[in-house]
């Protein structure tokens, strides 16, 4: 079958526009893109983590093991002071836990900005004080286009973006004699499509 100049001509353009289109959508992924059979290689260890030192014990908790990308994710660390005392004063920065994690898939920090610095709170015996995670928006501002893109998205959603986090959260302070508390404590969890 011969073909006109012209029907050549604009079945070049088609098989190269197509070609095109397909490298676009099956070799582009960018960094919030992760499936979940990608997640399916990772699982979750712990949901809940409790350390203690001297009159105190730090308790780091995942509300879930596994979170849709729509739900918002619930993380909170607890200290209690179990000591002999009614209550006693901590002085710690900003906040008297800190919650940096990373996302495991993509390889990437995901910071904590401490804000201020000699705040005090004072702990009741027996009585847990509570402190939720949130976003701070802390990143690596050189970091690869990869990884900005992610942060950039990351801080301006109110959910997380699909992915295996583990969370290395620690409660840091002083007490009134200068005795310096720090404990860690290590969660994990999904969040999927």
């Amino acid at each position: 079958m011969m073909r006109k100049r012209g029907e050549i001509h604009s079945y070049k353009y088609f098989i190269a526009f197509t070609a095109i289109l397909i490298l676009l959508f099956s070799g582009c992924s960018s960094p919030m893109q992760i499936s979940n059979s990608d997640l399916e290689k990772y699982n979750v260890k712990k949901k809940v983590d409790e350390n203690s030192q001297g009159d105190f014990v730090f308790q780091l908790v995942s509300e879930k093991q596994e979170y849709e990308a729509r739900d918002n994710v619930k993380v909170y660390g607890e200290i209690t002071y179990v000591g002999d005392k009614n209550e006693v004063d901590i002085h710690h920065s900003s906040s008297a836990m800190l919650f940096p994690m990373e996302e495991k898939i993509r390889g990437f920090d995901i910071g904590f900005t401490v804000n201020e610095i000699a705040m005090t709170t004072t702990l009741k015996q027996g009585k847990p004080y509570r402190e939720e995670y949130r976003k701070s928006g802390n990143y690596v501002e050189d970091g690869s286009s990869d990884y900005l893109d992610f942060m950039e998205k990351f801080s301006e959603m109110d959910s997380f973006p699909p992915g295996y986090y583990v969370v290395h959260g620690e409660t840091d302070f002083s007490l009134e004699d200068q005795e310096r508390v720090n404990i860690k404590a290590t969660i994990d969890f999904k969040v999927v499509e």
